[in-house]
């Protein structure tokens, strides 16, 4: 059953459980997120944390890591799947101790400790921590619950992947639900599903680099014009002209948007550059204000 609580018939036994089970308000839901290696070949993490990946550039898989966030660190039993579009294909999932020497939780030393699995037909993987036999939050690791990653597996585009946006996100559907149960350490404890507040990560994949919207080999006034334009037919309420690799190049600081902070930024790189300037565009515009 997807729900971790009976539903029970007696309205006394009921409106006990409704005061046992309750939360403290100020308890923030625990929730997911996850992160790239941005140092293999052509992969870049921008300014507001969106992923951009130059297909060129990259043809093996990334490196990838799901954590928790979970602020009361109350975490019992933690069920967590995550998958992404089709055409990004997650495998080789593994246990964080080889690659960052520990896991979130205590009890949990190798990386088949943890159980781990992938369906490959929903281009899924899955892992759960789990600590049944308390009645106790798992006990940490580190200082806080995103010390380690839950979790390592591989990203790879696939060879006819089209260039755009792409999601890595929590996913939670019919049998492959995704939960964390919170536990108060007194027997009482609630369900969250983390699919409802984890946010996904963007990643943009584009066959040109960064920036380079006309895929000339270089940043110029045409590629700032190019954006501007875009983000004029958009605002107007017409339908922009990009293709996928155009767009996910014209997303430089990573919002998920194209418009005209993108190309303001362009233009000063496009300046910057004209005056002996050095660093690289996203190097720039995540130290620009």
């Amino acid at each position: 059953m997807k729900k971790f609580i009976s539903i029970l018939s007696s309205a006394a036994i009921a409106a006990g459980m409704v005061s046992a089970l309750a939360v403290n308000a100020a308890d923030e839901a625990p929730s997911i997120y996850f992160t790239v290696d941005d140092k293999a070949n052509g992969v870049e993490t921008l300014k507001f944390g969106g992923i951009f990946v130059n297909t060129k550039e990259n043809t093996s898989a990334i490196p990838c890591a799901m954590y928790i966030k979970d602020t009361s660190k109350k975490a019992g039993q933690i069920f967590v799947k995550a998958t992404a579009d089709e055409s990004l294909k997650l495998t080789n999932l593994t246990g964080p101790i080889a690659l960052y020497k520990g896991a979130p939780y205590k009890g949990f030393d190798t990386d088949d400790s943890m159980n781990l699995n992938v369906f490959e037909n929903l281009n899924v993987v899955a892992v759960n921590y789990s600590n049944i036999s308390s009645e106790k939050p798992m006990e940490l690791n580190g200082e806080n619950s995103d010390s380690y990653p839950l979790a390592c597996f591989d990203a790879k585009f696939a060879s006819d992947a089209a260039g755009g946006s792409y999601n890595l996100k929590v996913y939670s559907e019919g049998a492959y639900f995704s939960g964390i149960i919170a536990r108060n350490g007194d027997g009482t404890f609630k369900e969250y599903d983390p699919s409802k507040n984890s946010k996904p990560l963007l990643i943009n994949a584009s066959d040109r680099k960064l920036g380079d919207i006309n895929n000339d080999g270089k940043w110029d006034s045409v590629d700032v014009s190019g954006i501007m334009k875009e983000y004029t037919r958009q605002s107007a309420g017409k339908e922009g002209i990009f293709d996928g690799n155009q767009r996910a190049a014209a997303d430089i600081n990573g919002d998920g948007l194209v418009d005209a902070v993108d190309a303001s930024n362009l233009l000063a790189y496009y300046a910057y550059l004209s005056g002996s300037g050095e660093s690289s565009l996203n190097d720039f515009v995540k130290n620009r204000k």
